[in-house]
């Protein structure tokens, strides 16, 4: 994966899946985002930094996918917090 610097936001169309009582729920959402690769407990991994305004059901994801320079990019979410510009941070740890 090519590096990004942190001030090139790309803009991706994301896909994501939330559980809910009645099962596997499919979103889909085009989003200003910044990547960047990082390491979970030695597994490969990125951080999506998502910029507002966030989809509604994105913090409640479960697992995320989008296509970046041609390559298809699927990841549990490890971790997601909320930023105070509004946007939202997801870790994944890719499959």
């Amino acid at each position: 994966m090519r590096k990004l610097s942190p001030a090139c936001p790309t803009c991706l169309q994301i896909d994501f899946v939330q559980d809910t009582l009645f099962g596997p729920v499919a979103h889909s959402a085009e989003c200003e985002v910044q990547l960047a690769p990082l390491s979970i407990n030695g597994l490969p991994g990125l951080r999506l930094q998502i910029q507002a305004p966030v989809p509604a059901k994105l913090e409640r994801s479960h697992s995320v996918a989008f296509v970046w320079e041609g390559r298809t990019y699927r990841g549990i979410v490890q971790y997601h917090r909320r930023c105070d510009d509004g946007g939202l941070q997801l870790q994944l740890e890719l499959q």
